[in-house]
């Protein structure tokens, strides 16, 4: 069985914040969990049933009630959302014996939380490995899907590369784990131009907490799939990328991608990897714009 948590006791520690984090919505939710092969997954939703579904997703070290507090307020009252706690991520999802490299697929996983809730077609937005999770989703099963969103990711060429290039980025801190210098990686992967933990150091503090306490290893059991631009240009319509301004030239191999195939995309001000938290007024108008857009050409 996979483990999540590094140890009980920071687990406690997460989810206390977690539920902390929960209060600071500002909007009615509701908390479910829906059982699939791989374990149970945790969803927050928030909205009218009757709306149009907006499934997101997270990144890779991270969990809905920090990821979207500052949005759902927004989003939700424009489309039913369904927050939905990566299965191996930090969240109050829980995996079982299935969850492992040899079974588990993260098709089919979304495809069994979006069962589970009876929706048959659905919006999707996500950010960083959200994203990636997001659009590799749409191109699988775009039958599925009416628009995604995706912020700061998408596709994945070169995943090492990538990765070398995020942990560049948190060092030296990184080395030594102590709560201010991870306070500092947080604060490093943001525009220092958006005064993003000025205005909410609880976002900062729950960062922290998770990647003290969160087994990362635990999500190596997403296998990645590479970028199939044939797949993707076929949904072109469908798809929509927002990018934070900050540190762009470590973004360039991806802008490339995105010009090369002519896919839509903008680039937000004053927003470095976190986005969605930096810039949550132009993030919401922009993801409501255009997924009203596609709701029109249903």
């Amino acid at each position: 069985m996979v483990k999540v948590f590094k140890r009980e006791a920071g687990k406690e520690r997460v989810l206390r914040s977690y539920n902390e984090l929960l209060g600071r919505w500002a909007t009615e939710f509701r908390e479910l969990d829906i059982e699939t092969e791989y374990g149970s997954t945790h969803c927050i939703t928030a909205g009218d049933e009757g709306n149009p579904p907006l499934l997101l997703l997270h990144g890779v070290g991270d969990n809905s009630a920090v990821m979207w507090m500052l949005n759902m307020q927004e989003l939700s009252r424009h489309f039913y959302c369904i927050a939905v706690d990566t299965i191996g991520g930090p969240g109050k999802s829980i995996p079982n014996a299935n969850f492992s490299k040899r079974t588990f697929s993260q098709v089919d996983w979304i495809t069994a939380v979006a069962d589970g809730l009876g929706i048959e077609k659905f919006h999707l937005a996500g950010v960083s490995n959200g994203a990636y999770m997001a659009f590799n989703y749409a191109t699988c099963l775009p039958e599925r899907v009416d628009g995604v969103v995706c912020m700061e990711g998408g596709m994945i060429t070169a995943p090492v590369k990538a990765m070398i290039q995020t942990l560049m980025m948190m060092f030296p801190e990184i080395l030594v784990p102590t709560r201010n210098n991870l306070l500092k990686v947080t604060r490093k992967l943001s525009s220092p131009n958006s005064g993003l933990f000025d205005k909410h150091p609880e976002v900062a503090e729950h960062l922290v907490l998770l990647m003290k306490h969160h087994n990362q290893q635990a999500m190596f059991v997403h296998q990645l799939q590479l970028y199939d631009k044939e797949k993707a240009v076929a949904i072109r319509d469908k798809l929509y990328f927002l990018v934070g301004d900050y540190k762009l030239g470590h973004k360039k191999d991806f802008l490339e991608i995105l010009k090369d195939g002519d896919f839509r995309y903008k680039v937000i001000g004053d927003a470095g990897h976190g986005v969605n938290h930096e810039q949550p007024e132009i993030i919401n108008r922009e993801i409501i714009s255009f997924l009203q857009e596609q709701e029109t050409q249903v």
